[in-house]
């Protein structure tokens, strides 16, 4: 009997120390379980705080590369539809989008006009923006080269250049 009551006598304030603090651990966790301040939100509470809205954005393509030698591509003439997407979300996010931009389109790889079908991306990561799709129609032309021509007067030299092509313009 001597050693079962020396077993709880030993070391008796730290065992004390201990059973104290994990009873007042045990009350402060219980309180903020059952707390009111700490409930759980639901995504109703949420939504009800934030301001979602619908801005309209225009769409640039996004162009790298060159086009190939004996081509051009005339960007004045090339054309997105839509030109602008419709996107929604939080009014935080939203507003600081201020142009939406599609994939890259690499001119080495075209030598005749193409509508292309893009997907459109924002520089706000936050923004899902997926399946939202653009085309974008890409003139490319053949770049028509002066002809060389001789010319040659009556008593003077022969003469080289060149002109270019008639157009049919008068």
């Amino acid at each position: 009997m001597m050693k079962f009551t020396d077993s709880i006598l030993h070391n008796f304030l730290p065992k004390i120390l201990a059973l104290v603090l994990a009873v007042a651990t045990w009350f402060y966790v219980f309180d903020l379980v059952n707390s009111d301040s700490q409930r759980k939100e639901t995504i109703a509470d949420i939504l009800s705080r934030t301001n979602f809205i619908v801005k309209e954005v225009p769409v640039k393509p996004v162009f790298i590369g060159k086009t190939p030698a004996g081509f051009k591509t005339v960007f004045d003439d090339i054309k997105v539809k839509p030109a602008s997407v419709a996107i929604f979300g939080p009014e935080i996010i939203v507003s600081k989008v201020v142009e939406l931009k599609t994939d890259r389109i690499d001119l080495a790889e075209y030598t005749r006009s193409v509508t292309l079908r893009l997907s459109v991306h924002s520089n706000v990561k936050s923004l899902q923006l997926d399946g939202k799709v653009v085309e974008v129609i890409l003139p490319v032309f053949p770049v028509k080269e002066d002809k060389p021509i001789k010319i040659v007067e009556e008593g003077k030299k022969e003469v080289k250049g060149s002109i270019p092509e008639a157009t049919g313009k008068v």
